[in-house]
């Protein structure tokens, strides 16, 4: 069985979290206690002591400061000292029989929790190691908890989108189904995404690596497929879309069915994918292939295929790239059993990929099949800065544009943020100190320094952009000061302040302006100072100011009769629907002026009475002048009353209002 699963072959690959550095990834153990570590280029052979012992799938993990903290094949976790970890023995993994039988991933929010994920023909399971634990070389805390039985070989970390949490995905045996298991900072979520689709992973088409692109959107899988009818799989390399918000695979997609398939692996831009091919000689001899996923279509993508063979029984099994951003791989070659191949160029096509044979010795360690598979750092493109351009005390902003790959698929760029929300950094300003808009503006009421903050806000995690906004110029800041609700016919003054010159919309330079409007009106006045411009608007609302209005006790019609403005100074307007007689008596009741009044507009001059407050009344038809009594004088328009005057008519209608007087 061992002789036909060289055949055929895949590893998993892990999808970097921003909480994970490239020191933590600085060194491999593998192989039969082979090393290298990634502080130097070329990296450098580390011949130690170390106790890796793994056919297959193996795994390392190191400090932020590139200090080995543990590794392990899957069923041993040894410590930095080459030492069993405490409870490290008896893990499910199989290091000698399983492709990727060992992932480690830190838990989000925890420095010192680590998960250790195993495959096992059967199982796939899944350990915990406290670094807080035995005096800093760590203990298995809990081990082998089962995530569900009959598992492929196959398993990938890569992260969630928000940034933060960490999609493990693996593969069932017999089966086409994906899990997705999400851990977080409150630990591992056991109920899985379950995705169905893709070829049934049948026979020995259960081998084989599956790793996630640099971008976390795309996931490729390589199926073995064995050399007897029997256990005869579905062989060959997979492309899939990955969803990093859901953890749903879709969109499948089989870009080559050669049996023997085992490595596969994604150049650092994402634009190229690389299968490795191992043969045992009954089939083919081993080749590694390249293919160009940015194509079109499953035909471009097929089409593109480039092919390197290599004239060796085992030529080449798992594909890793490095924190170098170069990949190297496994090549399991009977002549050559002490170093890897490299490939140096891997964003580039064909022939330019650089590919040196035997390039990377491992010393006296010997190469097996596996190479350490880990999360990979993730490229997420940074966003780009918002602009601002400012004129005097007003500062204009636009978003910025969607950030994208150095290089890559244009498919993967990420989506345009779904809103904005801006922070104009002046709180003092209300309202107006934050926006939804795309390309606001902000009036700063002083020169001085703000930050200015944008969120962009994205499906799966938003993003906060930052920048110091310098206001050197201190420009006009207009106010208009005044009444900006008159009634009818009223005229008022408005001043405005807040610069050194000023013009009115009819021209007026002056500070000052008076107003008189009949109905609601906008008015503006543009102010000027060290060189800046800014107009003000303001709005004056004209209210009809009803003085007196009732239903006419005589004639039981509808009767309006208004008048304005009050307080009124020389001429107070009386706008009435009847004609009548108007007289205005003091406080004593001595009536002062009285006068005939048409229906319509009817002006009268108010110049002969002093300030003060009198009473104001309407009679339909015209009565004698006889004394208003003092308590007559209320402050809101009276219901008409019968007067007994000796000139009035019988049951006539008599309308009262208080008038305001002033200087």
């Amino acid at each position: 069985m061992r002789f036909i699963k060289l055949i055929s072959f895949l590893i998993l690959l892990l999808n970097g979290d921003k909480m994970y550095s490239q020191n933590e990834f600085m060194n491999w153990y593998f192989g039969g206690g082979a090393g290298l570590n990634f502080s130097v280029s070329p990296p450098a052979t580390i011949n130690n002591n170390n106790i890796m012992n793994a056919t297959e799938g193996c795994a390392c993990i190191s400090d932020s400061n590139g200090n080995l903290l543990f590794y392990t094949n899957g069923a041993t976790v040894a410590t930095k000292n080459h030492t069993i970890m405490s409870n490290g023995n008896g893990l499910n993994g199989d290091a000698a029989s399983s492709t990727q039988a060992a992932i480690i991933v830190k838990q989000p929010g925890n420095i010192n929790i680590y998960y250790i994920f195993t495959t096992h023909p059967n199982i796939a399971s899944y350990s915990i190691v406290d670094m807080n634990l035995a005096a800093g070389f760590g203990s298995v805390t809990v081990k082998n908890a089962t995530l569900y039985a009959g598992t492929s070989e196959k398993q990938v970390a890569a992260r969630h989108c928000n940034g933060k949490d960490i999609w493990i995905i693996s593969h069932e045996r017999n089966s086409n189904n994906f899990r997705s298991y999400l851990l977080s900072s409150t630990g591992l979520n056991t109920t899985a995404v379950i995705t169905s689709i893709g070829e049934v992973t049948n026979g020995l088409a259960a081998l084989g690596q599956m790793k996630i692109s640099p971008d976390g959107r795309k996931l490729a899988m390589a199926c073995n497929g064995p050399a007897t009818v029997t256990t005869l799989g579905n062989g060959g390399f997979q492309l899939f879309d990955f969803d990093a918000a859901t953890g749903v695979i879709s969109n499948s997609l089989v870009i080559n069915s050669q049996v023997g398939a085992y490595g596969v692996e994604f150049s650092p831009d994402g634009k190229y994918l690389y299968g490795g091919i191992a043969s045992s000689g009954i089939f083919m001899n081993a080749a590694l292939l390249q293919w160009n996923i940015c194509q079109s279509s499953t035909a471009a993508i097929v089409a593109s295929q480039y092919s390197v063979g290599f004239n060796t029984a085992y030529g080449t099994t798992s594909i890793q790239r490095a924190v170098d951003d170069k990949l190297y791989i496994a090549p399991n070659n009977p002549s050559n059993f002490y170093a890897l191949h490299v490939i140096n160029n891997p964003n580039n096509a064909g022939a330019a990929m650089g590919l040196s044979l035997n390039a990377i010795s491992t010393g006296t360690k010997q190469v097996t099949l596996g190479l350490p598979n880990y999360i990979n750092n993730y490229t997420k493109p940074v966003p780009v800065p918002f602009t601002n351009s400012i004129a005097c005390q007003t500062a204009s902003f636009a978003v910025p544009p969607t950030p994208t790959l150095s290089g890559g698929c244009s498919s993967a760029a990420p989506s345009a943020p779904s809103a904005y929300l801006w922070d104009f950094g002046e709180p003092s300003s209300g309202a107006a100190n934050s926006s939804t808009l795309t390309n606001p503006s902000h009036l700063y009421a002083n020169s001085g320094t703000y930050t200015v903050s944008l969120i962009l806000f994205n499906n799966c995690t938003n993003d906060t952009l930052k920048q110091v906004v310098n206001i050197t110029t201190a420009g006009p800041n207009p106010q208009v000061a005044g009444t900006f609700t008159i009634c009818r016919g009223e005229k008022q003054t408005y001043t405005v302040s807040g610069g050194s010159t000023y013009q009115w919309f009819n021209n007026a330079t002056t500070n000052t302006i008076s107003l008189s409007p009949t109905t609601n009106t906008v008015y503006s006045v543009k102010s000027t100072s060290n060189g800046c411009s800014l107009s003000k608007s303001f709005s004056v609302t004209v209210n009809p100011c009803l003085g007196i209005g009732e239903v006419g006790a005589s004639t039981g019609s509808a009767t309006d009769i208004r008048y304005f403005p009050n307080p009124v100074n020389n001429e107070l307007t009386v706008s009435s629907s009847i004609a009548g007689q108007l007289s205005i008596f003091d406080m004593s009741g001595r009536m002062v002026l009285e006068t005939r009044i048409q229906a319509g507009e009817n002006k009268i001059s108010t110049t002969a009475l002093k300030a003060g407050v009198y009473v104001m009344k309407v009679a339909e038809p015209a009565e004698s002048s006889v004394a208003e009594p003092v308590e007559a004088t209320s402050s809101t328009p009276s219901t008409p009353s019968t007067s007994s005057g000796s000139n009035s008519g019988a049951g006539s209608a008599v309308w009262r209002g208080r008038l305001v007087k002033m200087e």
